[in-house]
Formats: structure tokens, C-alpha cells, sequence
């Protein structure tokens, strides 16, 4: 019953909101938002900072952030912010000219024709599931979902893409058609492209220094995705990090490790508790940035996290622990079977340490290309130009 009433409380407040159709829309007002507010990160991090040191003076930028210091201080005296759903993220929502953000447009606000919505999304490549039939909804959760994705898709002017394969089921999924799609790859994955191998060494040696890492170890990140329901997150237990794990990867490699865990922007980081007190491990949950994260690993172990798509740019190791792969896939299913991701699977942990053990460096590279192949990846390093010509065109 809630999820109906809930659904109803959004209609009419984007009845009473249309109230603010008052104050005049502002063509060169860019708000950003990353994941309601919780943080300055992922795409529309990104893309501010490409647009604020690009585009010229007359554009106006806000930032919609639960925790204003989490803008960086060089932006702070140019930049507004505000708090996800305060009066001023609702007032700024209602008269920028552009609307970004990795989630989706608010369902609340009624959204008018001259301002334009881009949606940068969260998440490269096509994995797991994020349709309203997957079995982990009820009824009304169906209904309450579907409804706000009805009003978010109307609300959608562009969609940015990382391949073929997210614009034919995300079209389908959010109800979005595929020419709103832009084929520009992801703004955080053009650093991949872009950086220097110099550029890159100095940063992992100033990583590795702030953390009391020897810069010669084996960064091992491990990241899985969230459990359970929306916004509900369930806990598993962290068997990743553990000496077994370690022992498999120095026989491999023949380097010293440190695990850098990583836990689910969602909610929770409780299995950051879980983990064998015979190895290095330091919690990178609460860490800003996580393409830093990519680019300083050497080796990316995760389960169904999109983390595999950006990572896989690097062509560096990597490999996929889903000791839950039969449930999972029952409750979500996959847009791309397991068996042509970029990574090899195991579903237990002796499974991973043949895994590590026996790793060709090629067949890597080779399973990767493959991958890239068949999603027919538009990753290029060039995305953030793209959404600026698309921006310069708009406003």
C-alpha cells in the first residue's frame, strides 16, 4: 500500500511544483547531481570539471551535495550547492537550463521543454538486471518503480551510452527511445585514455605513500555490488580478503599484497568488519573517487559489478567471485551471460585461487577484446567533448 501512496504524493507534488514555472529558466545554469547528493563523483563529476574549465564564463554551475565540503575548495567560490530535495535543489531544478545526473531526473519535478535533462547513468557494459519484473520485486514495488521510471523517461532528453549493447536494453528497460541514446562512451572512463603512464606513476606512488603502502605491492581492489532490494542493501560476507586469496596471488605474481576493499556506494559498509586479520587490508569505502581506485589497482576482483567495464579499458587483471551466481541470477538475471564478461568466474574460493594461480596474461586480453567486440563498446576517451558540443548546441 505505501508504494501507491508514495506514487501519489508525487503527483501531486509535481502539481503544486509547477507553482514555480515563476522564475524564468536560465539556459546557462548546469546543475550536477551523483547519487542524490551522497557524493562529487562518478560522471557528473567528471563533466563539470571538463565543462567548468572549458566552456566560458557566462555559465552558471550548481552542485547538489548533502556535504558541501565534498567540493573540492578551488570550486567552491564560483560554484553554488545544495542539499538533494532542499527548496534550493528544488528551485535550482526548476530553472536551470541543464539537468545532470547519474540516477535519473527526479520524478518530482515537472520538468519544462526548455531545459534538458541528461542522464550520464552510473554504470557502463549491460550485466546485471535493472528492469522492474526481476522476482526480488513485489506488486506495488513493480508499480511504484515502473511509475517513476514512466515520468523519468518523459523527462529524458539524452542518455548516455558506454555501448551497443546498454542502448538496446536500457531503451527497453527505462522506456527511453534509442535515439535519445548518445553513443559518447563514459566520462570517467576518458582518464583511461588520456592519462600517461608518468602521470599515472606519480599518482599510485602519492596513493600508496598517503596509505603506507610500499609502492612495489600487489593492489589487489576488491569491489562487489550491492545485495538485495531498492534501497535496501543486504550483507555477505567478505571472503576476498583473506591469506588463501593473498598466498594464490604472490605465488602468481610474486609480489607482496594489500587488498584495498571497497564496498557498494549503496549503504553499507559493515563487511568491511569481515576479513582475516592475517593480511593487509585498508577499507576504501568512504575513499572519493573510485576510477582512482581503477587506475591505481593492478588487480580488480569484483562479482556483478559495471566496476568490470571500466576496468577491463586497462587491460589489466581481473577476476569475478560470485559464490551467489545461481541466486543471483534468479533474482535478477543478466543482460549478458556470465560466460562472456571480460573476467573468468569462480564460485568458491579454491575455484578464484586456481583462478589467480594458473592467470595467462593473454587469454586476459584476449577474453576482454572479445567482450568489448561483442557489446560493441563507444568508449573512445573522447566523451566529455561530446556532451560539451551537445551542451554549446542546447544552451
Amino acid at each position: 500500500m505505501k508504494n501507491y501512496i508514495k506514487a501519489y504524493i508525487v503527483s501531486f507534488a509535481r502539481l503544486v511544483l509547477k507553482l514555480g514555472y515563476i522564475f524564468p529558466v536560465k539556459k546557462h545554469k548546469i546543475i550536477f547531481s551523483s547519487y542524490e547528493g551522497m557524493q562529487y563523483t562518478c560522471n557528473p563529476k567528471y563533466l563539470f570539471e571538463g565543462l567548468f574549465d572549458s566552456l566560458d564564463s557566462s555559465y552558471e554551475y550548481v552542485w547538489v551535495l548533502n556535504n558541501p565540503d565534498f567540493l573540492p575548495e578551488k570550486y567552491r567560490k564560483s560554484v553554488k550547492t545544495a542539499k538533494y530535495l532542499s527548496p534550493t535543489h528544488i528551485y535550482h531544478l526548476l530553472t536551470s537550463g541543464i539537468i545532470i545526473s547519474n540516477l535519473g531526473i527526479e520524478p518530482i519535478i515537472p520538468k519544462r521543454a526548455s531545459q534538458k535533462f541528461i542522464n550520464t547513468w552510473h554504470g557502463g557494459g549491460a550485466y546485471k538486471r535493472v528492469s522492474s519484473d526481476m522476482n526480488m520485486f513485489s506488486k506495488s514495488e513493480k508499480y511504484y518503480i515502473n511509475k517513476m521510471r514512466d515520468i523519468r523517461h518523459k523527462g529524458t532528453d539524452y542518455f548516455l551510452s558506454s555501448c551497443e549493447r546498454f542502448t538496446e536494453v536500457s531503451s527497453k528497460d527505462f522506456y527511453i527511445d534509442k535515439a535519445r541514446f548518445i553513443p559518447s562512451g563514459l566520462p570517467r572512463n576518458d582518464r583511461f585514455f588520456n592519462t600517461t603512464d608518468e602521470q599515472r606513476t606519480i599518482a599510485r606512488n602519492a596513493f600508496c605513500k598517503k596509505y603506507g603502502i610500499p609502492n612495489d605491492n600487489l593492489l589487489i581492489l576488491y569491489a562487489p555490488t550491492f545485495r538485495g532490494t531498492h534501497r535496501k542493501q543486504e550483507h555477505i560476507d567478505n571472503q576476498v580478503c583473506s591469506q588463501e586469496v593473498a598466498e594464490a596471488f604472490v605465488q602468481r605474481f610474486n609480489k607482496d599484497v594489500t587488498f584495498l576493499f571497497r564496498s557498494h556506494i549503496s549503504k553499507d559498509s559493515s563487511m568491511s568488519d569481515h576479513f582475516d586479520n592475517n593480511v593487509k587490508m585498508i577499507d576504501m569505502t568512504s575513499y572519493p573517487d573510485m576510477q582512482d581506485l581503477l587506475e591505481f589497482a593492478d588487480v580488480l576482483v569484483t562479482d556483478y559489478s559495471s566496476s568490470i567495464w571500466d576496468y577491463c579499458i586497462t587491460n589489466k587483471p581481473g577476476f569475478l567471485f560470485v559464490p551467489d551466481l545461481k541466486q543471483y541470477n534468479s533474482d535478477r538475471g543478466f543482460y549478458t551471460p556470465i560466460e562472456d564478461w571480460p573476467y573468468h568466474y569462480a564460485e568458491t574460493i579454491d575455484q578464484l585461487c586456481m583462478a589467480i594461480k594458473t592467470y595467462s596474461q593473454e587469454n586476459n586480453y584476449q577474453k576482454i577484446m572479445a567482450h568489448q567486440k561483442e557489446l560493441k563498446s563507444f568508449e573512445t576517451g573522447n566523451a566529455i567533448k561530446c556532451v560539451m558540443e551537445l551542451i554549446k548546441q542546447e544552451s
